[in-house]
């Protein structure tokens, strides 16, 4: 299964975030948002792939790599649109504390 810390979005979103701190910007809420919801879709994802290795394969016909490929993709999916919806709860507790955090570095300066 495809590891979902190798997301190309997940990485660009990362340097992204990594140049605005370097660069003095603040992430807006909205964009605080969508990366905290990003992180919580790759969150799912990473878990929904370790349940479904605790399913056994001995079966009579064995997975081929294409239905691998496709279920990765299909639990990157599943996850995106859990976390951009209601999600599990991670995302809102995150932006919560980061913006909080965001907040009293902005009074500081």
């Amino acid at each position: 299964m495809p590891n979902p810390l190798n997301d190309i979005n997940f990485i660009h979103q990362t340097q992204h975030i990594q140049s605005q701190q370097t660069s003095g910007k603040t992430l807006n809420d909205e964009q605080l948002e969508k990366t905290c919801k990003d992180f919580e879709s790759l969150f799912v994802s990473y878990m929904m792939q370790q349940m479904r290795q605790t399913i056994p394969e001995d079966g009579i016909i064995s997975r081929s790599q294409g239905e691998k490929i496709y279920t990765g993709m299909l639990d990157n999916e599943i996850a995106k649109t859990v976390s951009h919806n209601q999600g599990i709860g991670l995302a809102r507790v995150m932006y919560e504390q980061m913006a909080a955090i965001r907040d009293d570095v902005s009074k500081k300066k």
